[in-house]
């Protein structure tokens, strides 16, 4: 008797529950699940192809640009170090303008200007001068 006013009891605690509906599923049949898998690793294979082209895309526009501005960064170093070696040209010959010397010889070979003790001396002829 015991056995059956514990049913009763725990029969008692639960909530009446509604009657079932038919409703009509369809089960997944072992077919289904492997046409539905192979889907998904369509999907995902469709997926990946498009994120690598695009990528590929991407890569090959960026390499182009990259070339373009390393070829015109070089030109610009060239043009550069040009420059660079002109301004140290043009330095140098700032340094000996502050020389009185070199302009006195610039003064003789390009003027013809000689201090008033000197005698010019010039040589014309096979073995001399210009």
């Amino acid at each position: 008797m015991r056995a059956t006013s514990a049913a009763t009891k725990s029969n008692r605690h639960q909530p009446e529950q509604a009657p079932k509906t038919t409703r009509t599923s369809v089960r997944r049949t072992s077919s289904n699940r492997q046409q539905s898998g192979k889907k998904r690793l369509r999907l995902w294979a469709v997926l990946m192809i498009v994120l690598f082209a695009w990528a590929g895309y991407t890569f090959f526009g960026q390499s182009s640009v990259i070339a373009d501005k390393a070829s015109k960064l070089e030109a610009s170093q060239t043009v550069k170090t040009e420059s660079e070696t002109q301004l140290g040209e043009v330095k140098a010959e700032i340094q000996r303008l502050q020389d009185p010397e070199y302009i006195s010889q610039i003064a003789r070979k390009e003027y013809n200007m000689y201090k008033p003790e000197e005698i010019p001396i010039r040589v014309t002829g096979e073995g001399g001068g210009e």
